[in-house]
C-alpha cells in the first residue's frame, strides 16, 4: 500500500512539471519569438516572418488587427445611429483617406483630422466608438487607439508639462502604427493652446521627429456649437429645407466661428490654419429619433417588444426645446436611456420573475 501511494504521489508530481514547464514556456513564447524572428528576419524577410510569429500572439500593425472595415462602418451608422444623415458620410471621408494610404502613388498630404459638433446626447461618441470598432479588432481596447478626455487629461494647472504629455503620448503610438486612432473628448472642458503642441502632426509635413502622421486619424469631439446647429436647422425647416437634404455647408462657418471662440478651440492654430478637415454636424434629434434610441436600447437588452407602458415609461425623461414654445428637439437626446431602460425593464417584469 505504501509503494502504491509512492507511486501515486510521484505520478503527480511529473504531471504538475509538465503543466509548470508548459505554462512557462507559454510566458516566454512572446519574447523568445521576437528575438529569433529578428534573426531569422535576414532569411526570409521580417514583415512575413511577423506576420506569422509575433503577430500571432500580440496586436501588431497588420490587417489581422487593423482590417479598416468600412463596411462595417456603414452598417452600423445605418442600423444604431438616427436622425444624423450628414454622419453617414464619414465613410466616405475615410474610404478615400484608406485608398491614399493603399495607394503610394497618390499618397496622404496630411493626417485626417476630423471634428464632431453638436449637443449632448445626439450620438458623437457612439460614432467615434463605431470609427474605432471598424478599423480595428479590439476597437477602442486596441493599442493603437487612444482617447484623451478634456478636462482629466488637461486641467490647465501645469500647461507645458501637459503639453510635453500629450507630445510624448502621441509620439509614442503613432510609431507603433502610422495608422492609429487619436481621439479627443470633451474638448469644450479642455485649456486653450493645448491643441496647439500638436499642430505639426496634423499640418502637411512629411515627418515630425522622425515619425510619419499622415496616414493617421485625428477626432475631435465637443458639444461646441450645438445651440448653432440647431438654430440653423430651425432656419433651414422654415426655408423648406427637410432634414436630409442638408448640406455640410449650411453648418461648416457656423461651426468653425464659433469654436474659433469656445474652450479648447479658442485662437486655435488647428482652426486658424485650416488643418481640421471636415467639421461634422450631429443634429438634434427630434422625437421619432428619440423613439427609434428607445426600441435599440430595449433589443439591445433582450426586450424586442416593449410595451407602450415601457415605451411612455422610457420616453418620460425626454424633455424638448429649444424653448416651450418651440418643442422640437431632444434636449439630452438619447443620452439618459443608457441607465434609465435597464430600469424601466426590472420595473415591469411579471412579479413572478422577480
Amino acid at each position: 500500500m505504501l509503494l502504491f501511494k509512492f507511486k501515486f504521489l510521484s505520478y503527480i508530481f511529473v504531471l504538475l512539471l509538465i503543466n509548470i514547464n508548459y505554462a512557462l514556456s507559454e510566458l516566454i513564447t512572446a519574447s523568445i519569438i521576437s528575438s529569433a524572428a529578428v534573426i531569422a528576419g535576414s532569411w526570409f524577410g521580417w514583415d512575413t516572418l511577423k506576420t506569422n510569429t509575433v503577430c500571432r500572439y500580440i496586436e501588431c500593425c497588420h490587417p489581422k488587427y487593423v482590417p479598416y472595415d468600412l463596411n462595417k462602418l456603414k452598417v452600423n451608422l445605418s442600423q444604431k445611429l438616427f436622425g444624423q444623415p450628414l454622419v453617414n458620410e464619414l465613410v466616405n471621408i475615410l474610404l478615400a483617406h484608406k485608398d491614399s494610404i493603399q495607394d503610394k502613388s497618390r499618397k496622404n498630404k496630411k493626417a485626417l483630422v476630423i471634428s464632431l459638433h453638436g449637443w449632448s446626447g445626439v450620438g458623437k461618441n457612439y460614432a467615434a466608438s463605431m470609427i474605432a470598432e471598424a478599423m480595428y479588432t479590439k476597437g477602442m481596447q486596441s493599442q493603437f487607439v487612444k482617447l484623451f478626455m478634456g478636462k482629466k487629461d488637461f486641467d490647465c494647472s501645469d500647461m507645458e508639462n501637459a503639453k510635453k504629455y500629450l507630445i510624448m503620448e502621441v509620439n509614442a503610438i503613432v510609431r507603433k502604427c502610422p495608422t492609429s486612432l487619436i481621439i479627443f473628448d470633451e474638448i469644450h472642458d479642455m485649456c486653450p493652446s493645448v491643441l496647439d503642441a500638436i499642430k505639426p502632426m496634423l499640418d502637411h509635413h512629411h515627418a515630425v521627429d522622425g515619425i510619419d502622421y499622415r496616414d493617421s486619424i485625428f477626432i475631435f469631439i465637443s458639444n461646441i456649437g450645438g445651440p448653432e446647429i440647431a438654430t440653423n436647422l430651425l432656419d433651414l425647416y422654415s426655408q423648406g429645407v427637410k432634414r436630409n437634404q442638408v448640406e455640410f455647408h449650411h453648418f461648416e462657418p457656423i461651426i468653425r466661428r464659433t469654436a474659433y471662440y469656445s474652450g479648447g478651440f479658442q485662437k486655435s492654430s488647428t482652426i486658424a490654419q485650416h488643418l481640421i478637415d471636415h467639421y461634422i454636424p450631429f443634429l438634434p434629434l427630434e422625437q421619432h429619433h428619440v423613439e427609434m434610441c428607445a426600441l435599440a436600447e430595449f433589443r439591445s437588452l433582450g426586450v424586442y417588444h416593449p410595451t407602450e407602458e415601457m415605451m411612455m415609461d422610457a420616453l418620460s425623461i425626454i424633455t424638448y426645446g429649444p424653448t416651450e414654445d418651440q418643442p422640437i428637439f431632444a434636449n439630452n437626446g438619447c443620452k439618459r436611456f443608457t441607465k434609465h431602460i435597464p430600469y424601466v425593464i426590472q420595473k415591469h417584469k411579471p412579479k413572478e420573475e422577480l
